[in-house]
């Protein structure tokens, strides 16, 4: 009854809204990528959602809704968590950061840990695949993932804007409501969004796990943001404040794990257009986050409770031509977290994480080919209660080349050296972990994570086909991987025993650990019109991914995606109606990590239809329906610590309504 009367209550706001016209559009440039470069112009393979695509993969989590993309998957745990894995990184290594600063949240200490940014609430998400830590952060040799919204206004609107969506899920019974309001007056430009959704257990074939449903993966979670700026012609000042409430189950294994998580974030950016004549914008982003969240064990007692205050903040000076220099990027950034795990179970000692860094990314132009060089220097400080500090200084460096062959044809080749400092958890874990089931162990002594990596790419982008081919190899040296020992932790005698004896309670043992390693693998994709007729449009995608990650001496990384392949095809007519069929091939993944089990294979067909039409004058919808693993196969995800006991969701439908007006 409570989900309706949200749902209600939305609704009226919408209806009781003024009509206004549609805010105006940014432009399409792809800005995380360095100073703000169009897809054409830059050296990272980059994958952009937005619009009627955007709200058709908009999903629970991040990792789920990018899921598609090429190079992209995600580590599920349960359907509440789901970070985003590209090119088989994922954690630490992919920064997901919101409107350019980090999520400050704990995401990156387990994997139960859902990520504080919120898809549904995103106006555009950006990843960038491959090396890309020299703006954002070290180590992240994956890519990063930016969601961007309108929370700060960076213009003002033309006039009122109001946006209000409705959708249901058939296969966890989940109700989502979202409502969006921008407008401006004079010289003051506001934003306020919101957003409620409510989910029970989802669905899987029943001959995957005998009950036809993963049991404690309901959940249910709230937000809302307000958020204002002052948009001048020497530039633009704003603050946006948001509240997140997210309460979510873990698939059990031993015992029933929910999730209950409070977070409060506060954003402030300042852009300062042209204040010299050398100069093209000064910007300033800040954030602060105090976030937190208990694990209740049996769903109502607390086991343990995870405090986290972060800050994080950014200045960067975008400087126009100077020598031989075409365009450049300079910057200062700054992270201090204070992270406490609270309860009998804790598993990390209260510790402060201090960064700062320095980096600089220029582009000087030759004729048809672009160089891009960057260099980004870090010094990390951890002191943890009990342990002496530790201290480290990753340095990163790139250099690429991007070759314009014609107006149509691109080709690319970037080389890049990165370097990722331990993590707090990776450092200092020892204890039982009961919402990831296991027992975890860091290692004090790791050092600086190396790594290096080649990168070739080729693009076309003709009136009859399109084309995108990435061939990458990575070599790490003293890759940070979590192993799983083939140890277990006996709960009942509390010691460490090699096998689990019938009838007692046991968690594997996972420690932190070193071991060179070397990621290969590519990317391709083709799409051509198969019909291109006055009113309508069929076309057809082919794709491929693939990532490999082996240790020295032998083994595997373990929980790596495997070979995708498979067609799309879409259909749009007369400006309003659109449909698409997606048929996906994963191959079986037999390289699975020490003490891993082997996932099989799968076909994942899905499709959708959707249809635009104004309702009334300057009233729009967009009527959407989604259906999702139409062959209701059993996947197990093979980038999950989960894969034997919560599969991936059976069949279902979800539909939809988007109102803007």
């Amino acid at each position: 009854m409570e989900r309706r009367q949200v749902s209600l209550l939305f609704f009226i706001g919408v209806s009781s809204s003024l009509m206004a016209e549609e805010v105006q559009e940014l432009e399409p440039v792809i800005v995380s990528a360095p100073l703000h470069k169009k897809a054409s112009e830059t050296v990272h393979p980059v994958n952009i959602l937005e619009g009627d695509d955007l709200a058709l993969k908009q999903a629970t989590t991040i990792g789920e809704t990018l899921k598609q993309e090429l190079g992209i998957h995600s580590m599920s745990f349960g359907s509440s968590v789901g970070q985003p894995v590209i090119r088989g990184q994922v954690g630490n290594r992919v920064l997901v950061l919101q409107n350019g600063l980090g999520s400050l949240d704990v995401s990156g200490v387990s994997p139960d840990h859902a990520n504080s940014t919120e898809a549904l609430l995103a106006e555009r998400i950006e990843v960038l695949r491959g090396p890309a830590s020299l703006l954002y952060g070290s180590g992240a040799i994956g890519g990063i993932v930016n969601v961007i919204d309108n929370r700060i206004p960076m213009y003002m609107p033309e006039a009122l804007s109001t946006t209000f969506e409705q959708r249901y899920n058939s296969v966890s019974n989940q109700w989502s409501s979202a409502l969006k309001h921008d407008g401006g007056l004079d010289k003051v430009a506001w934003h306020v969004d919101g957003f409620f959704r409510d989910s029970g257990n989802y669905d899987v074939p029943t001959e995957s796990n005998g009950l036809g449903y993963v049991s404690n993966t309901d959940a249910q979670s709230w937000s809302g943001t307000i958020g204002a700026s002052w948009v001048d012609d020497w530039g633009m000042i704003g603050f946006s404040y948001n509240h997140l409430d997210n309460n979510y189950g873990v698939p059990p294994v031993d015992e029933l794990v929910r999730i209950d998580l409070q977070q409060n974030r506060y954003d402030l950016k300042a852009e300062l257009y042209e204040p010299f004549s050398w100069v093209e914008a000064i910007k300033l982003r800040f954030a602060y986050n105090d976030y937190q969240h208990v694990e209740l064990e049996d769903g109502i007692t607390v086991g343990t409770q995870f405090d986290n205050q972060g800050i994080e903040g950014r200045a960067e000076l975008v400087h126009k031509s100077l020598s031989f220099i075409d365009h450049g990027v300079f910057g200062f950034q700054a992270q201090s977290k204070d992270i406490e795990a609270i309860g009998e179970e804790a598993f990390i000692p209260p510790s402060s994480v201090q960064n700062y860094a320095g980096f600089i990314v220029e582009d000087i132009h030759a004729g048809a080919v672009t160089y891009e060089l960057g260099l980004r220097v870090e010094h990390q400080q951890v002191d943890a209660e009990g342990f002496a500090r530790k201290q480290h200084t990753p340095v990163s460096a790139s250099l690429s080349a991007l070759w314009h062959v014609t107006d149509d044809v691109f080709m690319s080749l970037a080389f890049t050296h990165a370097q990722r400092a331990p993590d707090v958890q990776e450092l200092f874990s020892d204890g039982v972990h009961f919402a990831a089931q296991s027992y975890e162990l860091g290692d004090e002594n790791l050092g600086l994570e190396t790594s290096y990596n080649l990168e070739f790419s080729f693009k076309t982008d003709f009136d009859w086909v399109s084309t995108e081919l990435n061939l990458f190899h990575n070599w790490s040296n003293n890759y940070i991987i979590q192993n799983n020992t083939g140890d277990w932790f006996d709960m009942g005698s509390e010691s460490f025993v090699t096998v689990c004896a019938d009838g007692a309670s046991c968690l594997p043992v996972y420690q932190a650990m070193q071991k060179d390693a070397r990621f290969y693998g590519f990317e391709a994709q083709v799409v051509f019109p198969v019909w291109d007729g006055e009113n309508n449009q069929f076309d057809m995608t082919l794709f491929s991914d693939f990532v490999r990650g082996e240790l020295s001496g032998g083994g595997n990384v373990p929980r790596m995606p495997p070979l995708r392949y498979g067609f799309q095809l879409d259909y749009t007519g007369y400006d309003a109606f659109a449909a698409g069929l997606r048929l996906t091939r994963a191959e079986a993944q037999t390289h699975a990590g020490e003490n891993e089990s082997n996932t099989p294979g799968y076909l994942l067909l899905g499709m959708n239809i959707n249809y635009s039409v104004r309702l009334a004058d300057k009233v729009d919808a967009l009527f959407f329906v989604k259906a999702n693993n139409l062959l209701n196969e059993t996947i197990r995800n093979s980038t999950s610590f989960l894969k034997e006991v919560a599969p991936e969701p059976g069949r279902g439908a979800e539909v939809g309504i988007r109102v803007s007006f």
